[in-house]
């Protein structure tokens, strides 16, 4: 197979998911451009509750990501008793673990005022960290879903019922939010029930539309009542957590990052959280190809091709190593008109902290991409515990520490702070292509 045909297979794989992660960064981009009308304390009470939100969201995320490896796998030896099986014992933990992680959140609302943070934004935050929190349950049963059809190689699935719920949340946020067509006005707790309501709607979503299509119907057809067995639970776990750790590492890193900007006054948190959002919209697209990397690396392992599967993941880091250049550009570009995206036209100082930040976020857009591409590859390889630890060095060693000193110590604010995240990403982007260079190697040079 040569190095075009790879593009073009990750090209049909990781375009469907790249527009459904644009449409999960919509549903937060929508809640704080609606939100951000309210003004500088509304946008950073988001910011801060999604901070808390994304502690524990990411790692069910890295958890329901276990599935797709052992799915894909399954499907390249067409072994569909296999496949469903995993996805039965991976609903059963998603939600079991939503309920743990909406009893942390829960938990974690009184502590709120023990973070230093501005009086006026914790006092919207738990409200809404207590609405959004119910989503999870939803929400974690719909990653299972959606990693389910990764694993088959139907990546289209996930994008279309995305949208639809990005649609959803836009409707009750316009209702909530402002209090139209007779509903209350709630503000920025309106956001949360908006969101909830949107992940229902994905749920319910994803269960209609997966029996639409014939490959999955296929799937159905081995779908038996099972007396639970404990290895698939084992098997699922083993994966799932340390890949959960690692994303918990990385987005838990981001989110200590928006305490310690948020110590440097209301107006820095707001311009952090705007440049997050812009950030993490361009991430997101370059987790397509991760994915991507993750089930064509997962198909060739299971046909033990293993110089197919190098070429497959080096592909994918050219694809979107490319892509992530052009955004940086584009941050460059249009960085003092970007900002105005969030907030009004006043919040004049808010916009010039934020069109300073993107210089940061493009120069390390490079470093984002590897690393996103690099934890996909690794992934489909069922290599998590070694970039779990390497992930932790680069953020919790290399990217706190420096953002702390930067930030506090230099009294840089939030420019100081980024400084630091991106340094750590450059870390961990070395360290995660310099594994999957051996790793792959390694796999090749046994086989011969």
């Amino acid at each position: 197979m040569n190095f075009i045909t790879h593009i073009k297979r990750n090209t049909r794989l990781a375009l469907p998911v790249a527009l459904g992660q644009v449409g999960q960064v919509c549903m937060n981009l929508v809640d704080n451009i609606m939100v951000g009308s309210l003004g500088g304390v509304a946008l950073g009470t988001v910011a801060l509750a999604n901070a808390v939100f994304l502690i524990v969201m990411v790692f069910g995320m890295g958890m329901a990501s276990s599935v797709s490896p052992l799915v894909a796998q399954a499907d390249a030896c067409d072994n569909k008793k296999e496949g469903i099986t995993s996805l039965q014992h991976g609903l059963v933990i998603g939600f079991f673990l939503s309920l743990l992680m909406y009893l942390i959140i829960w938990l974690f609302i009184p502590m709120l005022s023990y973070l230093n943070q501005p009086k006026e934004v914790i006092a919207e935050a738990g409200p809404f960290l207590n609405v959004i929190g119910i989503s999870l349950i939803p929400w974690m049963l719909a990653e299972f879903l959606r990693k389910f059809c990764e694993g088959l190689s139907l990546t289209t699935p996930g994008m279309l019922v995305t949208w639809i719920a990005v649609i959803y949340n836009v409707i009750f946020n316009y209702l909530l939010i402002y209090g139209h067509c007779g509903f209350p006005k709630l503000g920025v707790v309106g956001a949360a029930y908006a969101t909830l309501i949107a992940r229902i709607v994905l749920l319910f979503g994803m269960i209609i539309l997966l029996k639409q299509y014939r490959k999955i119907r296929e799937y159905y057809k081995e779908l038996r009542p099972r007396i639970f067995q404990r290895e698939y639970f084992r098997k699922i776990l083993s994966l799932g957590t340390p890949a959960g750790l690692q994303m918990l590492f990385e987005i838990g890193a981001f989110a200590v990052a928006s305490f310690i900007a948020g110590l440097s006054g209301t107006n820095e948190l707001a311009a952090h959280q705007i440049s997050m959002n812009l950030a993490s919209a361009t991430y997101m697209l370059s987790v397509g190809f991760a994915v991507a990397a993750t089930i064509r690396i997962g198909n060739q392992k299971a046909l033990k091709n293993y110089i197919e599967l190098r070429r497959a993941g080096w592909s994918a880091f050219l694809m979107s190593g490319t892509f992530m250049i052009i955004c940086a550009i584009t941050f460059i570009c249009s960085r003092e008109y970007l900002p105005y995206i969030f907030v009004k036209k006043e919040d004049i100082e808010i916009a010039r902290i934020a069109s300073n930040l993107l210089i940061i976020a493009a120069l390390f857009q490079l470093s984002d991409s590897i690393q996103s591409v690099a934890l996909g590859a690794l992934r489909g390889m069922q290599d998590v515990k070694i970039p779990m630890w390497l992930t932790f060095f680069a953020y919790w060693v290399v990217a706190i520490p420096l953002a702390w000193y930067c930030s506090v110590q230099r009294h840089m604010g939030a420019f100081g702070v980024w400084i630091g995240l991106g340094v750590g990403l450059t870390v961990s982007s070395l360290l995660l292509i310099t594994r999957y260079n051996k790793k792959t190697n390694r796999l090749i040079k046994n086989s011969a």
